[in-house]
C-alpha cells in the first residue's frame, strides 16, 4: 500500500452512487453481511444514509482512499460505529470494502484502526464489539490485527441460505 492512505468521512445522501448501490446488490460482496440477499434502490440507500446522518447513536462513515502522488480519492467501502450505548460507553463496529479490487490489501484493517481511535478520542468509548460469520477469516484477521479479542462463539446464530445456519464469532476491544 505504498503511498496510499485512507480517510473516513461521514456519509451524506449525496455520496450514494450507482457504484455504491452495485456493491449492496452484489451477492458475492455482501455474502457475509446482514444485507445478504436484500435488494436495494438508490432511494432506499439514500434514506438509510440520511437516517444514520441524523442519528445521535450511529455514525456511518465512507472509507476513502487517495494516493499522495495522483491525488485520487475513491469511495471503496463503509464503516459504522454504533449503536453507541451512552450509559456503558460501548458500541458495535461493522465494515465492508465494496470495491473488490481493494480486498485483502489492508484497507479494512486501516479503517478499523481509524474508527477505534475516533471511538476513544471523540466519543470517549470504553469498549468496542464486532462480529463475523465463522467462515469469514478475512474479518477475523482485520479484528485481531487491531487487537480485538475473541470473546464468544454464538452457535448457529446466523441464517445463511434457505436452510443453513452458521456460527457468529464476536470480538471485543477494551479501549
Amino acid at each position: 500500500m505504498k503511498n496510499k492512505k485512507i480517510q473516513l468521512k461521514i456519509l451524506n445522501a449525496s455520496d450514494v452512487s450507482i457504484k455504491y448501490l452495485k456493491w449492496l446488490n452484489n451477492s458475492n460482496i455482501m455474502k457475509f453481511t446482514a444485507q445478504a440477499g436484500k435488494r436495494h434502490s438508490l432511494s432506499s440507500v439514500k434514506k438509510f444514509v440520511k437516517e444514520k446522518r441524523d442519528s445521535k447513536i450511529e455514525y456511518l462513515y465512507g472509507i476513502y482512499i487517495f494516493n499522495d502522488i495522483k491525488k485520487i480519492k475513491e469511495h471503496i467501502g463503509n464503516i459504522k460505529l454504533g449503536p453507541i450505548n451512552k450509559r456503558n460507553l460501548t458500541a458495535d463496529v461493522s465494515y465492508i470494502i465494496g470495491e473488490k479490487k481493494y480486498w485483502n490489501k489492508g484497507y479494512a484493517t486501516q479503517a478499523v484502526k481509524e474508527i477505534t481511535i475516533l471511538a476513544k478520542k471523540k466519543f470517549k468509548l470504553k469498549k468496542l464489539q464486532a462480529g463475523h460469520q465463522k467462515i469469514n477469516s478475512a474479518s477475523s484477521k482485520v479484528l485481531t490485527r487491531n487487537k480485538f479479542k475473541l470473546e464468544g462463539i454464538f452457535k448457529s446464530q446466523i441464517k445463511i441460505g434457505k436452510n443453513k445456519r452458521t456460527d457468529r464469532y464476536v470480538y471485543g476491544l477494551i479501549l
